[in-house]
């Protein structure tokens, strides 16, 4: 996995969790991928190593797990993958 992605069911979502990951992790925003192409089209992408740590903040949030979605990213072009976690 090249970088963690997050994906939501709305905007609302994605800028409540952009709000509480920041202490978390370095988060940025992107739009969503082509390849997933699901939620509101706002994504939240992180590092690999920090994956634990956003699970564990978005367990303890008041958004549900049906709110976002997260997926392992590796490669890039024609050789991009996009696995659900």
């Amino acid at each position: 996995m090249d970088y963690g992605l997050l994906t939501f069911a709305s905007t609302y979502g994605a800028i409540y969790a952009q709000k509480l990951l920041e202490p978390v992790t370095a988060v940025r925003v992107m739009p969503v991928l082509r390849e997933i192409s699901l939620g509101c089209g706002m994504a939240l992408r992180f590092p690999p190593e920090d994956l634990e740590g956003v699970r564990q903040a978005l367990a303890d949030s008041e958004l549900k797990p049906g709110d976002y979605a997260f997926y392992a990213i590796s490669g890039s072009g024609s050789a991009l993958r996009a696995e659900p976690l």
